[in-house]
């Protein structure tokens, strides 16, 4: 029987919100469902990339939201399927970030992307 571990209940994300792991940004992708605990976001894997994350970014294209630097390590990461035939050199992958301590300015950016950019529980 699998047991729920999160603390926190996650929301599925704006399709226009995505996640980069600093400090490099080699892993950048759409953010699949978030939390108050962290995230998960799918990403485009360069075989030749490897990243020791210091942080992840949050944002919403068109720069109407940006949350630089939140404290993370990295919870599980995986290959989702097929490599794509196009570009053989790239694999589908999906990442899960687990949040450190924030800023009380983090926090409070963090709630305000979680009042305003989700589109439902997942």
């Amino acid at each position: 029987m699998n047991t729920e571990r999160r603390q926190f209940r996650r929301f599925l994300a704006d399709d226009r919100a995505f996640a980069c792991l600093r400090p490099h940004f080699t892993k950048l992708g759409k953010i699949k469902d978030i939390s108050r605990g962290g995230l998960a976001f799918e990403y485009l894997y360069n075989k030749g990339c490897k990243e020791d994350p210091s942080g992840i970014d949050i944002f919403l294209s068109g720069n109407r939201f940006y949350l630089p630097k939140l404290p993370c390590k990295v919870a599980y990461d995986f290959h989702l399927g097929e490599d794509l035939i196009y570009i053989s050199a790239f694999h589908d992958r999906r990442c899960g970030v687990q949040f450190g301590e924030f800023t009380e300015k983090q926090e409070r950016k963090l709630k305000l992307f979680l009042n305003n950019h989700i589109t439902g529980t997942a």
